[in-house]
C-alpha cells in the first residue's frame, strides 16, 4: 500500500512540490500567528475589568466588600485561565468584620465574551480560603443575607450573577461565638469540594470533605429549590454526611432556622460507639464496649414537636421498635415521650467506667448534663430479654424517666429464676458523682437458682419466698465497692430448706460444750416451714438484726454482725426444741464465712 502511495505521488508530481522548506515555512507561519495570538489577546481582555468582576460577584456571594490585592494574570493556553492573588472579604457596615480571605482565585472564561467586552467567570476555584462565622458579645453574626436572598416569588434582579461552580480547595471554617462562656469555637480545616448553582432558580448541590479530629468526612447536599429554603419556605432536599466513625443521611421536605422544619426518611449510624466517643471526646480511649448503633426513622417535625415513627434502633447488638415524640413548647422543658420495644439488651459489655467524664471540660460530660438538667424524658421500655451480670431477666417492662437532674429507672415487671422481680434505680440529683439508690422486690421465685447465679457458697437458706433490698450509695457509681453501700435486705422464705446442715449433728455438738467447726454438721439438711432475714448495710458491716427458721427441728435464730470488709463473723445463736420443757442452747459463731466456727455459751462462760 505505501509504494503504492509513492507512485501516485511521483506520477501526480505532488511529491516534489512539498519540499521540506515549505514544511519549514508552514511551521513557523503557524508559531507566528500563536505567538501574535498569545500577545494580542491580553490588549483585548482587560485585568482590570476583570478584577472588578471578580471583585462584584465575590460581593454578590456574600453581601460582603471584597478587595483583590495584587495584578491579575490571565492566561490563553490551552485554555483561558484568570488568576487573581489574594482577597479580603469583609462586612459592608460601618463596623468592618472579616467574613473570608482566599489565598488565590482562579477563574475560566469565555473568549468570545472577552472579545466582545463582557467579563463572564466561570469554573471559580477558590484555593486555601479562611471562612470567618462570628457571633459577637452583643449576638450580631457577621454574615448578612445578601441581595440575591429574596422570597422565593419574588424575581431576582438582573444585575445578580448566578453563583455558578465554585471549587474549594484546602479551605478552613473558623466559627467563634463571643456570647459563650469560655469564649469557645471551632476550626474545620483541610475543607476541598464543589458547589454548583448554575441558576439561583434551579437546582442546588454540593460535595465537600474535610478532616475533623483525624478523621476523613464528607458531606454532600442537594436542593431543588434552594432559594425557597433559603426564604424560609419548605423544599425537597437531601444531605448525607459521611465517615469512618459515623454516617448520617436525610431525604425529604425541610427548611432551615429559625422555623426549622424537616419531614422524610433518617437513617444514621456507628459501627462502634467507643470509637464514636473517642473521636468527639478526642481521647485515644473513651471506655465505651466496641458496639455500634444504628437508627432509621420517618421524622415530621413541627414548630413545637418532632415525632420519630417506624423507629428502628440498633444498639450495641440490641435491636428495638418504637414511636418517640419530643416536645419543644416554649417556657417549657423540651419533652421526650414514646415506647421502644427491644429483643434482647445485653448490659454486661457496659462498664460503670464509661460514665465517669474524661475531665472537667470534657464535652459528652457536658452534654449529658445538659441533657439530664434541660429535659424532660418518659420512655416506656420492653424487652423479651435483658442480661446483666448474674440478672438473667425476660419479659421486661420498664420505665425511663428524667426530670431535670432527676433519672430513674423502674422495671414494672419482669421474670427471674420463676419469679416476678420489680425495682427502682435512682441517681443523686447532684450528679453521677454522688452515686445513687436502689429498690428491688423479688417475689415467688425459686431462690436456690438465684444463689447459684450470683456464686454464693455455704449454707444458705433456699425455697419459694420474697427477697427485697433497698440499697444507696453516696459515692461515684464507678467507683463504687462492696463497703461503700448501705441499705437493708429483708429475706422471707416458706416450705424451704437450708443445704449443708445437720441439725442433729449440730444439737449434739453444741450440747458436748467444746468447740467446732461448722463443717462438723454439714452432712444434712435442715427443712424449715417459714424463714425470716432481716439485715442493715453500712460502714463495711452488715447487721444481722433477725434470723429465724422454723421447722419440725424447732427453731434456730441469730443476731450479729458480719464485718464483710474482713470477711469475719460475730454471731449469737439460740436453738429451741419442739419440746417445751427443753432448755434453748445458746451458742457463739465466730471465724469466717463459710468455715465458721461455733463455741457453746458453757465453752465461752467457763466452769461455775
Amino acid at each position: 500500500m505505501t509504494r503504492k502511495m509513492l507512485h501516485i505521488l511521483r506520477d501526480s508530481g505532488l511529491r516534489s512540490r512539498l519540499r521540506p522548506r515549505h514544511l519549514v515555512w508552514s511551521a513557523a507561519i503557524g508559531v507566528a500567528l500563536a505567538a501574535a495570538y498569545n500577545a494580542a489577546l491580553p490588549l483585548l481582555v482587560s485585568t482590570t475589568e476583570a478584577r472588578a468582576a471578580m471583585e462584584r460577584m465575590l460581593d454578590d456571594w456574600s453581601g460582603g466588600k471584597s478587595t483583590i490585592s495584587g495584578e491579575p494574570e490571565v492566561r490563553f493556553w490551552p485554555e483561558p485561565l484568570l488568576t487573581l492573588p489574594t482577597a479580603t472579604i469583609v462586612t459592608s457596615g460601618p463596623e468592618q468584620r472579616p467574613l473570608a480571605e482566599i489565598g488565590r482565585i482562579t477563574a475560566s472564561f469565555s473568549l468570545l465574551s472577552a472579545l466582545r467586552g463582557e467579563q463572564a467567570l466561570e469554573e471559580v476555584t477558590l484555593v486555601e480560603p479562611v471562612i470567618t462565622l462570628e457571633r459577637g458579645a452583643d449576638g450580631t453574626v457577621n454574615w448578612q443575607k445578601p441581595r440575591w436572598l429574596v422570597p422565593p416569588d419574588t424575581t431576582v434582579p438582573q444585575d445578580e450573577a448566578p453563583v455558578g461552580d465554585i471549587t474549594i480547595e484546602n479551605g478552613r471554617v473558623r466559627i467563634v461565638d463571643r456570647m459563650a462562656a469560655n469564649g469557645g469555637g471551632i476550626d474545620i480545616a483541610g475543607i476541598s469540594g464543589t458547589l454548583k448553582w448554575p441558576s439561583f432558580g434551579g437546582r442546588l448541590s454540593t460535595q465537600f470533605s474535610a478532616t475533623i479530629g483525624g478523621e476523613q468526612i464528607g458531606w454532600a447536599f442537594v436542593c431543588e429549590e434552594p432559594l425557597a429554603l433559603f426564604a424560609g419556605r419548605n423544599a425537597a432536599l437531601k444531605t448525607s454526611l459521611t465517615s469512618a466513625p459515623l454516617t448520617f443521611s436525610f431525604e425529604g421536605t425541610g427548611n432551615l432556622p429559625p422555623q426549622l422544619f424537616a419531614s422524610g426518611h433518617l437513617q444514621m449510624s456507628a459501627p462502634s460507639l467507643a470509637r464514636l466517643a473517642a473521636w468527639y471526646r478526642n481521647v485515644p480511649d473513651a471506655g465505651l464496649p466496641a458496639g455500634g448503633f444504628s437508627i432509621d426513622t420517618k421524622v415530621d417535625t413541627s414548630e413545637t414537636a418532632l415525632k420519630l415513627e417506624d423507629l428502628q434502633l440498633v444498639i450495641g447488638g440490641a435491636a428495638a421498635t418504637g414511636v418517640l415524640d419530643v416536645q419543644l413548647g416554649s417556657g417549657k422543658r423540651p419533652r421526650v415521650e414514646g415506647t421502644l420495644a427491644f429483643d434482647r439488651i445485653d448490659l454486661n459489655g457496659l462498664p460503670l467506667a464509661a460514665l465517669k467524664p474524661a475531665q472537667e471540660d470534657d464535652r459528652v460530660s457536658q452534654m449529658v448534663q445538659a441533657v439530664v438538667g434541660g429535659w424532660r424524658l418518659d420512655v416506656r421500655l420492653s424487652s423479651q430479654e435483658v442480661l446483666a451480670g448474674p440478672l438473667h431477666l425476660t419479659d421486661v417492662a420498664a420505665g425511663v424517666m428524667i426530670d431535670g437532674r432527676r433519672v430513674s429507672l423502674d422495671i414494672g415487671d419482669s421474670t427471674y429464676a420463676n419469679g416476678r422481680l420489680s425495682g427502682r434505680a435512682v441517681l443523686s440529683e447532684k450528679g453521677l458523682e454522688q452515686g445513687g439508690k436502689l429498690q428491688a422486690s423479688l417475689k415467688n421465685a425459686d431462690f436456690a437458682a438465684v444463689l447459684d447465679r450470683f456464686g454464693l457458697k455455704g449454707p444458705l437458706p433456699t425455697g419459694r419466698g420474697v427477697l427485697s433490698i433497698d440499697l444507696a450509695t453516696g459515692r461515684p457509681l464507678w467507683e463504687t465497692g462492696i463497703t461503700d453501700v448501705f441499705g437493708r435486705l429483708d429475706y422471707s422464705l416458706t416450705d424451704g430448706s437450708l443445704a449443708g446442715f445437720d441439725v442433729r449433728a449440730f444439737t449434739d455438738l453444741v450440747r458436748k460444750g467444746e468447740f467446732f467447726s461448722l463443717s462438723q454438721a454439714s452432712d444434712g439438711t435442715l427443712d424449715f416451714r417459714t424463714a425470716d432475714i432481716e439485715a442493715s448495710f453500712g460502714g463495711g458491716t452488715a447487721r444481722l438484726d433477725r434470723a429465724a427458721f422454723t421447722g419440725p427441728a424447732g427453731t434456730i435464730s441469730v443476731t450479729g454482725v458480719v464485718p464483710y470488709r474482713s470477711g469475719s463473723l460475730a454471731l449469737a445463736g439460740t436453738l429451741a426444741s419442739p419440746a417445751d420443757d427443753d432448755e434453748p442452747l445458746q451458742f457463739f459463731i465466730g471465724g469466717s464465712w463459710p468455715n465458721a466456727v461455733i463455741s457453746p455459751l458453757s465453752v465461752l462462760l467457763g466452769p461455775n
